[in-house]
């Protein structure tokens, strides 16, 4: 019982360091945190509940099956979005319970085709927003984005091992406090 006791603590104690501004930047036991870096200009690509008219639009073309519409999509967003199964199912046991889709065998896939009401209730619901958003996405150039994602995720890291490094030196703190504060302002102005 002491024992249990003791490891509660003790990983309250080390959270709360790791998580302290003088100890790092966040989590991780170097005060990196990828999840920071993998949350870092991730616009949602689709409002709450509006997945269900993408997987319905994707139907209108052609039918398919549940890992087939992950893979579309996360192809058509070159990795930029790639909606999970966790997502992506109950979203089409949804549909198929409304009965805006229908399902057919392949092998032991199911395989999903836009009913007469799911067309119904697409060209009900799909609203202006939802369509300039998805014509937004379909420009994309999304190559073009993965370059500066590569580079922003490298600027970071450089970010996070300098910040580290300037922690115990009063002098180095300064002057990467203003480089940031420079850099900061320097970006501001260029839009």
């Amino acid at each position: 019982m002491f024992r249990r006791h003791f490891h509660k603590r003790h990983a309250h104690f080390a959270h709360k360091m790791m998580n302290r501004e003088d100890f790092g930047f966040g989590r991780g036991m170097d005060g990196f945190d990828p999840r920071a870096m993998a949350a870092m200009g991730k616009e949602r690509f689709f409002k709450k509940g509006n997945l269900q008219f993408v997987i319905l639009k994707m139907l209108q073309q052609e039918s398919k099956h549940g890992y087939q519409i992950i893979k579309d999509l996360e192809e058509q967003f070159k990795g930029f979005y790639s909606p999970s199964p966790g997502s992506v199912y109950p979203i089409l046991q949804m549909l198929e319970d409304r009965e805006f889709v229908s399902i057919s065998k392949d092998g032991k896939k199911k395989v999903y085709t836009i009913t007469e009401e799911g067309q119904t209730f697409l060209n009900e619901n799909m609203n202006d927003a939802m369509l300039t958003r998805l014509e937004q996405l379909k420009h994309m150039d999304f190559d073009k984005m993965q370059e500066s994602r590569a580079q922003l995720q490298d600027l970071f890291r450089t970010f996070m091992l300098k910040s580290k490094a300037s922690f115990n030196d009063e002098e180095k703190k300064r002057k990467f406090n203003e480089f940031v504060e420079r850099t900061k302002k320097e970006l501001e102005d260029l839009y």
